[in-house]
């Protein structure tokens, strides 16, 4: 670590929000609850001795991976350019010292200021502090407790910083240097880590009123759109609390590493909270309707929790329990219409959703394999597994399209078509169109959820419609 950057005053840069797009404690209380929760038993002691002992505590017991989180290139460019001018760069943050120090490392920053378990270097105290140090000092810092920093320095520069922060700081100082603001509300942000795209899949919820012809009635449209709702603010809900379970790892993926969450565009904090009114949004919506889909819901979302808390780490299990939530959605759809579900029905969802599933995995690991890597990071799977995967996944296909034969050469097809053997023509469309997404898979065509690629698919569109017109007629 040089000490001989003296060619003007240091350039001091905080860490939480400025240097990094995340804060180091939430990180660290993430990591733990994710790798170590039994460590979560000595945080009431810890937080119990102050603010400082509780960042401490955290940062020496959750082991966190500092050189995964997103940092703002905007810092980055300017420690750079104090470096290449011989300035000082000094690292002042109210983040442990333990992680400040070993980023600094990286940065090769001269001097490490940060909390010490005793005293929480933040706002006034760390104006102290550098004032002790300094006599004057450029700052750049991101929110409201730097506002006395920014005023006592040579010169303020803020980045990553909210527009009432903003309004504050310049009227405080007017020459104020901007570098990135951050919006009040990130709207694009929220409806990528919500997976919008992805409540179509509960159109599932659709397909027992639809095979039970009960289509033409209205009355049934709004419990279904009820259910609808519930089932996609929960599975938004899940999605977020997956993307606080996985993290570290999807800041390692090819392209996860751009969610909005691992990227550091939504906070955790906003994070846990947009779960919690998702939650309760789900909640108050299904009270609404009955016991029995509540009960489905309930189960589908303890599925989400084990998920995420580690059956996605094991291979195979994973892709069942994937299968199982699409199917849970089939499920939900019958109980809201008070439809009875054959076998057959519920074993095709099962088959048909496990060959999906396995469809998704073999799109993640070709990518993998694409950069040599030797798997799914937080998954079961290793690259060599790609050939099992794939035969599985069209053995599961198979499986679909015999229990649909099966189902339509049963006698109870007979109770509810008037002409049963116009079900027929809907084979070669359902083999045709899981053949053509494996097809798709293996000439690595998307990399994408299979429900969701259908939806901007047209010839899927050709074989749905086709499938329905055949049913239609079979009525």
């Amino acid at each position: 670590m040089s000490t001989e950057r003296v060619a003007g005053p240091p350039l001091v840069v905080d860490v939480d929000g400025t240097l990094l797009r995340t804060d180091l404690l939430w990180e660290g209380l993430v990591q733990l609850c994710v790798r170590s929760p039994l460590q979560l038993i000595g945080l009431l002691p810890a937080a119990m001795r102050g603010r400082a002992a509780l960042k401490r505590y955290v940062a020496a017991t959750s082991n966190l991976p500092l050189d995964r989180l997103p940092q703002l290139s905007a810092t980055k460019a300017l420690i750079d350019e104090a470096r290449a001018g011989g300035r000082q760069v000094v690292l002042a943050s109210g983040a442990d010292e333990i992680q400040v120090r070993a980023l600094g490392k990286t940065l090769d920053a001269d001097l490490m200021f940060a909390s010490d378990g005793r005293v929480n270097l933040t706002s006034e105290t760390k104006l102290a502090f550098l004032k002790a140090h300094f006599t004057e000092f450029d700052y750049v810092g991101n929110g409201a407790d730097d506002l006395g920093l920014w005023k006592a320095a040579r010169r303020a520069v803020a980045v990553n910083v909210r527009p009432p922060d903003l309004r504050r700081a310049r009227r405080i100082r007017p020459d104020l240097t901007v570098l990135e603001k951050r919006p009040t509300i990130p709207w694009h942000a929220w409806f990528r880590a919500l997976r919008a795209h992805q409540w179509a899949k509960n159109a599932l919820l659709f397909l027992p009123a639809l095979a039970a012809h009960l289509g033409g009635n209205s009355a049934l449209l709004i419990p279904l759109m009820a259910a609808f709702f519930a089932f996609s603010f929960l599975a938004s809900a899940g999605y977020l609390l997956n993307d606080l379970a996985d993290l570290q790892n999807d800041r390692l993926h090819p392209t996860k590493h751009r969610r909005p969450v691992a990227a550091g565009q939504l906070s955790i904090p906003a994070t846990i909270g947009g779960t919690g009114a998702l939650l309760g949004l789900a909640v108050l919506i299904a009270v609404q309707l009955s016991i029995g889909f509540q009960a489905v819901l309930g189960v589908y979302f303890g599925l989400t929790i084990a998920y995420s808390a580690g059956l996605k780490r094991i291979a195979v299990l994973d892709v069942i329990v994937l299968a199982t939530l699409y199917t849970a959605r089939v499920v939900a759809g019958a109980v809201v219409v008070d439809v009875q579900l054959s076998r057959w029905f519920i074993a095709f969802s099962i088959f048909l959703f496990l060959s999906l599933a396995l469809v998704k995995r073999v799109n993640e690991l070709q990518a993998r394999s694409a950069q040599d890597a030797t798997g799914i990071p937080g998954r079961g799977y290793l690259a060599a597994d790609l050939s099992v995967l794939r035969t599985l996944g069209l053995a599961a296909a198979g499986a679909s399209t015999l229990v649909y034969c099966l189902y339509i050469t049963g006698p109870e097809v007979t109770l509810l078509y008037r002409h049963p053997d116009l079900l027929w023509p809907g084979l070669p469309l359902l083999l045709y169109w899981e053949a053509r997404i494996w097809l798709l898979t293996a000439r690595r065509r998307f990399s994408e959820d299979p429900l969701v690629f259908a939806l901007r698919d047209w010839p899927s569109y050709i074989v749905l419609g086709a499938f329905l017109l055949f049913v239609w007629l079979a009525a």
